[in-house]
């Protein structure tokens, strides 16, 4: 979750926050794939990986700090998963496909950010945000048949970690206790999909493979939008979406301001 693109804590100021995201992508991936045979050298071909709707969810306790009335640092700490039917296409094009499933299991993600307020018009602010969130879900264990060879099992691991930037920009209007907001970001991935495991025939184990891919992302330009209540003069709570033409994420976030409940002196 990118959570409201506006600096809303004052200078030395400082709040929690929980958010929740469910999302799913599109990316695409290309490496190099080995396979060793029992007793004879290496054969190496050119990996063209599908990842199509990659389903992840995230949850991500945060903690920020106000440097200035406008601009406020944030830090999260928190897990993920993911899951995806991936295809797995080898030099020359146009011929069968590896297909396998992936069930990541819960594992870390972490991140840091800045939010700043540009400007103040009447109901109207106009700010911006930017993060980096690391994902790192669990491993998974696989068995697939080669589609060059039906009668060859692989039976491995599968590794995916990845990395995600945004930039985003927005207009807010406020009316009372509620805040709309909505604007363009850019989004960068960067991650690895790695491969490892053996290859079996009838049973009889007669080699091993191993492949690593680049993971990158197909839509860098999206646009996304979100409403913050603020319950009271310590509780606020969010709901947002982000959306690109290969991907859609739903966000649901609270923040609550210690301070708060601390008597002044």
């Amino acid at each position: 979750p990118m959570g409201i693109p506006m600096a809303t804590l004052e200078e030395g100021q400082w709040a929690l926050g929980l958010g929740y995201g469910y999302g799913e992508t599109d990316w695409e991936a290309s490496g190099l794939g080995v396979r060793t045979p029992d007793g004879d050298s290496p054969a190496y071909a050119a990996e063209f990986i599908d990842l199509d709707g990659f389903r992840s969810r995230v949850v991500l306790g945060s903690l920020a700090y106000g440097v200035c009335d406008n601009w406020a640092l944030f830090a999260r700490l928190g897990f993920c998963d993911g899951r995806d039917s991936i295809s797995i296409h080898t030099l020359p094009p146009g011929g069968a496909s590896e297909r396998f499933t992936y069930d990541g299991d819960s594992g870390p993600a972490w991140g840091i950010g800045t939010r700043a307020t540009f400007c103040y018009w009447g109901p109207w602010r106009f700010g911006g945000l930017a993060q980096i969130t690391w994902f790192d879900p669990d491993g998974n264990s696989f068995s697939t048949s080669d589609p060059d060879a039906p009668d060859t099992i692989l039976v491995g691991d599968v590794d995916i970690e990845y990395w995600q930037t945004q930039v985003a920009l927005a207009a807010l209007y406020q009316i009372d206790t509620l805040s709309f907001w909505a604007g363009p970001f850019l989004e960068f991935i960067e991650g690895n999909l790695d491969r490892n495991g053996r290859t079996f025939v009838d049973g009889t184990e007669t080699g091993r493979f191993s492949s690593s891919a680049d993971i990158e992302e197909n839509t860098q330009l999206g646009v996304h939008m979100g409403v913050n209540w603020e319950a009271s003069t310590r509780f606020n709570f969010q709901v947002e979406g982000q959306f690109t033409r290969d991907s859609w994420f739903l966000g649901l976030s609270g923040v609550m301001q210690p301070g708060q409940f601390l008597p002044r002196p």
